[in-house]
């Protein structure tokens, strides 16, 4: 998850970070957090790929496992978007397992807590180990590399150029393998209105930085929000960028931002997503999947 539009604030109020847990094999109810990714079993040459569409894979950060879906501050894997086993979620991989049963049990979910995109490619060298081989990867990362200090046009051109190598590594190492990127759900406009009814709402969107919703003496700055929605944009049109320039690669258009959010789809952290939100999120995404994916 993990992200939320007020990542970047939540950061710089030293609040818990976004980001999703390692989990090899099948989903199961609970996930564990990995400071580090695991590199297990990388490919240094093309895999060997069945015919038929047996696996799926996600990478990224805790927005990708179900982080805080309990409200425990846990990770519920089987709550993922992505991956996750919830029926109340139907998640991509249950969506796509209706119509090809060889799938079951191949949703390798390797997102990790609070990650950023330099760990992407240890996530990514991962799945290569995993047999079988995902056919499809959804990527979801964007949200921990928001830095909102007045950085971010410097951070840009290293971020696109991680994706790629990413990306790159994918294609090679799995020839034929379709890639997924998402946005980061919500507008910030729309998760500064969910987020300002709730208890203590407000105090978690307060600052004195560019991104802010608040500021210290109360005041709501749309020029805030609207600052950081314009770096979420620029960190999203480096991924479609990337993704403009390799075949089987596809995002969600920026659809997520239009999320619908609630302030019950919000986790108690305010930097998740219950499994309301999770649902919401794994339909978006599914209708914007391609057709011949599917």
């Amino acid at each position: 998850m993990s992200r939320l539009v007020a990542l970047a604030v939540a950061a710089v109020l030293g609040l818990g970070a976004c980001g999703s847990d390692d989990e090899s094999g099948a989903v199961p109810e609970s996930g564990k957090t990995a400071a580090t990714p695991a590199v297990a079993g990388a490919a240094a040459a093309p895999v060997a790929r069945t015919p038929e569409l047996d696996a799926i894979g996600v990478i990224g950060h805790s927005g990708a496992t179900g982080a805080d879906s309990a409200a425990d501050g846990s990770d519920v894997v089987a709550n993922s978007w992505a991956t996750g086993t919830n029926p109340d979620v139907q998640s991509v991989y249950l969506r796509l397992l209706a119509g090809h049963p060889a799938l079951e049990g191949h949703n390798w979910n390797q997102a990790i807590d609070g990650s950023d995109v330099s760990s992407l490619m240890g996530q990514a060298k991962a799945l290569m180990g995993k047999d079988p081989v995902p056919d499809i990867v959804l990527i979801q990362s964007i949200d921990n590399d928001i830095r909102c200090d007045g950085t971010d046009e410097q951070n840009y051109d290293p971020f696109e150029q991680s994706v790629r190598e990413v990306v790159g590594y994918l294609e090679q190492a799995d020839p034929g393998v379709k890639l997924f990127l998402v946005d980061v759900w919500g507008s910030a406009q729309e998760y500064d209105d969910a987020v300002a009814t709730l208890p203590h709402g407000i105090d978690h969107i307060t600052d004195s930085g560019p991104c802010a919703a608040y500021t210290p003496d109360g005041r709501r700055h749309p020029d805030h929000e609207a600052y950081l929605q314009h770096v979420v944009d620029a960190y999203f049109a480096r991924l479609e960028k990337v993704c403009a320039e390799v075949e089987g690669c596809a995002t969600d258009g920026g659809a997520v931002l239009d999320f619908g959010l609630e302030p019950q789809d919000l986790t108690p952290d305010l930097n998740h997503l219950m499994p309301s939100g999770q649902a919401k999120m794994a339909a978006i995404v599914w209708d914007q999947l391609p057709a011949d994916w599917k």
